[in-house]
């Protein structure tokens, strides 16, 4: 076997400059106190052959130490970094988008830092088992993808960068796939043409300094991949530019505004990532989608669970994970890939794994990993507590955060809250739980309710914005868009669309009401504006309101005035 001509340069002690243009400091370089390497750019990719059903790519990497010490880079120890490669694709199925991981390589181990100056100005290291402050190293994808070199996943600790070295090797055979980031052919397809399927590619680098300098949580970026061939064997090229210190699923987030994403630091561990999103199918029924992104937590995942209310109706329950190959797992048999079951309960709906006693080879979520899960269910979305409950033994046991689940009370939900559940407030003015942001008149913000049923046949709904400002002005407003927070005055919209100013209101004793005396119904409102909502239609209400007080939370970001919470209606025949 050829080795590759970098591993000369593991042995020199000469200087090791590349000669390549300096560029501008970015804002990123020397803001991390101690060393801190990302993913500066992924460079290339390595399409390999398909083997009975499974395609495979190796991505090239370029990485940048945005610290303020030198990062690690000897070879013969596990003082280096280990890098991982990963493919994601957004698809839309049955009206629903689903944001899935396709597939995971094994784990290059760097050696021989290079210095060059991709993201910041370097100043090297100088001796090749070092990356300098500010300092570059590229790996083609060849490199990347240089399958006898690689390591398996699981005796690396990413939250703490310690891992074994040297790593098991264990006997493999002579196709292109094996070690490289593996991917079923049947999940891949042709992009473009119409085509609203997209590929990203991950990769991330883990090691021991860096971790301890507590800057590993920025250590993936993502690209965006075409895919073209098939139907046996395909190609995927790179798209676009490197998505520097985030992880991919934070993309799912911005093609749909909806997702709504919270991060989990799990205390004297890692990072994970929570996302879900509810979607509208008609007819009474919503998809229920969510995503759980391990970034380096040791600890794992081997629960999952989102409350169910009593008399709601669950259907098509899913599970999606990624599979592990090629021996990575203890005594080089691969790690569990058998589903997580589910299992409804009362007032519930948990997927679980064998636990840590049970099995220490069960398909616990490990680093660097993504799983979704999913269902339909016969009730609207409100905001809710989800739990992911960890898989060692540790503690704490669970970790929670908010999200999309199905509704405890009926056709009309409360969301957008200005408590800091989703988005912070502009002047970190939090409203009180169920509000909006917290206004000059210090009543814990506005909170939106509503009265009635909205039936199209039988209109009795009327809402009620509290906790204004004593004789605002206020406007009740309409969309049929929800979007993830955003500023909007002192407060945060996530009303969005096609926006209709239903009422226009002055509160008394901080109270607006709508409809009262001889106002339309919301529905006839609505259809007099040009907006005829259809059965089972989801609208999206809010109200904002005057606070002119020129000290509380001025311009910029904030304005002279506020926003309630929001409803979501899903209206009735």
């Amino acid at each position: 076997m050829k080795i590759p001509t970098r591993t000369l340069l593991s042995t020199t002690l000469l200087p090791l400059v590349l000669a390549l243009p300096v560029a501008a400091q970015g804002p990123g370089c020397g803001s991390s106190l101690g060393p801190d390497v990302i993913v500066g750019e992924i460079t290339d990719v390595l399409n390999a052959a398909s083997f009975n059903g499974i395609d495979a790519i190796a991505l090239g990497t370029t990485s940048c130490n945005m610290g303020t010490s030198v990062v690690n880079w000897i070879g013969n120890t596990n003082d280096h970094p280990v890098i991982r490669q990963n493919l994601y694709r957004y698809k839309i199925v049955n009206g629903a988008g689903r944001f899935e991981q396709l597939g995971l390589s094994w784990l290059k181990h760097g050696f021989a830092s290079l210095q060059g100056s991709t993201c910041c100005t370097c100043m090297p290291g100088g001796d090749g088992q070092h990356l300098g402050v500010g300092c570059s190293d590229p790996y083609d994808s060849g490199l990347n993808g240089w399958q006898d070199a690689l390591g398996p996943n699981w005796q690396v600790n990413a939250a703490t960068g310690v891992f074994t070295y040297p790593p098991a090797n264990p006997a493999h055979g002579s196709d292109g796939v094996y070690r490289r980031c593996e991917v079923p052919v049947s999940d891949l397809e042709v992009t473009g043409g119409g085509n609203t399927t997209r590929f990203f590619g991950e990769c991330q680098y883990v090691t021991k300094d860096d971790a301890t300098a507590g800057n590993q949580n920025n250590n993936a970026s993502w690209r965006e991949m075409t895919c073209s061939g098939g139907p046996t064997n395909f190609n995927l090229a790179l798209l676009g530019s490197t998505h520097r210190e985030d992880p991919a699923i934070r993309e799912w987030a911005v093609i749909d505004p909806a997702v709504h994403l919270v991060d989990l630091q799990i205390p004297a561990d890692g990072l994970m990532v929570l996302g879900s999103r509810a979607t509208d199918l008609g007819g009474g029924q919503w998809h229920y989608e969510y995503a759980i992104y391990n970034m380096n937590s040791d600890r794992n995942a081997g629960t999952f669970s989102v409350p169910i209310p009593s008399g709601v109706t669950i259907t098509n329950i899913g599970f999606h994970d990624v599979a592990y190959h090629d021996g990575d797992g203890p005594a080089n048999v691969n790690f569990s890939g058998l589903d997580w079951i589910a299992t409804q309960g009362t007032n519930s709906l948990t997927w679980a794994t064998d636990t840590q006693a049970q099995n220490d080879h069960a398909n616990a979520l490990r680093w660097g990993s993504q799983y979704n899960f999913r269902f339909d269910a016969n009730a609207a979305p409100a905001s809710g507590t989800l739990t992911v409950g960890l898989w060692k033994i540790g503690a704490p046991g669970v970790m929670t955060g908010a999200g999309d689940v199905p509704a405890l009370g009926g056709p009309v939900t409360s969301f957008c809250f200005g408590s800091g559940a989703f988005s912070s407030c502009p002047c970190g003015n939090s409203g009180a739980p169920f509000h909006g942001c917290e206004n000059s008149a210090s009543t814990g913000g506005a909170q939106l309710t509503s009265t009635g049923t909205p039936s199209l046949s039988n209109d009795t709904l009327v809402v009620t914005s509290s906790g204004e400002r004593a004789t605002a002005f206020s406007i009740v407003l309409q969309g049929d868009a929800e979007i993830s927070p955003v500023t909007f005055g002192d407060g945060l919209r996530c009303t969005d669309g096609n926006l209709k100013r239903l009422y226009v209101k002055h509160a008394a004793g901080g109270t607006v009401t709508a409809p009262e005396f001889l106002d339309p119904t919301i529905s006839a409102r609505s259809a007099a504006l040009g907006d005829v909502i259809p059965a089972f239609g989801t609208r999206l209400l809010q109200v904002y309101y005057r606070d002119p007080d020129p000290v509380f939370c001025p311009d910029p970001p904030g304005s002279t005035f506020n926003v309630s919470n929001g409803l979501r209606v899903v209206w009735q025949p």
